[in-house]
């Protein structure tokens, strides 16, 4: 399997897992999904805001342009039907964005700067895969909450992801 296969087949993955997060995050109660834990991204709703975050930056940082976030726990959006349409708009316009590249465009090393000032090199290739990694680590936290909240968290690992779907008659992970 080549490089741009696996990365679109991870990229779609990623907004299965989202699609099925936010499903899960509208069955709780809104006071739970803004209520204060002991985590990092304080939240449910801070966590799933940072998420689109760091999607945003590191798309801007693909296209080797600013990104203008200066924070980790930035809220791009207080309303979850708002999140939820920028979710859907931002993992349309990563797999777009991938589609769009060449070969040479996934190899190509990028230069980023991290909003703690940390800065590196990666290839378009991994900022994408970074992507999906990033995702599905604080798609866990999220989970953590929802036990927190006495609610079971969606199972959206890639096996669960590849029975739905067969189970709805679409292609097969590769």
């Amino acid at each position: 399997m080549d490089a741009r296969t696996y990365l679109r087949s991870l990229l779609e993955y990623n907004t299965w897992a989202n699609a099925e997060l936010y499903a899960k995050v509208r069955e709780l109660p809104l006071e739970e999904v803004t209520k204060e834990r002991k985590t990092l991204l304080h939240s449910i709703h801070v966590s799933m805001n940072h998420l689109l975050s760091v999607d945003m930056m590191w798309h801007a940082h693909m296209e080797k342009r600013a990104h203008g976030i200066g924070e980790l726990r930035a809220v791009q959006h207080e309303s979850l039907d708002d999140l939820w349409q920028a979710r859907r708009a931002m993992d349309k316009t990563l797999i777009d964005y991938l589609d769009g590249l060449s070969d040479a465009d996934l190899e190509e090393v990028v230069d980023y700067e991290l909003i703690g000032g940390n800065s590196g090199s990666l290839s378009r290739a991994m900022c994408l895969g970074h992507l999906v990694t990033h995702g599905s680590y604080h798609r866990g936290w999220i989970a953590d909450m929802f036990g927190q909240a006495g609610s079971p968290p969606p199972i959206i690992d890639i096996p669960v992801y590849e029975r739905a779907l067969r189970e709805n008659n679409l292609p097969a992970m590769p």
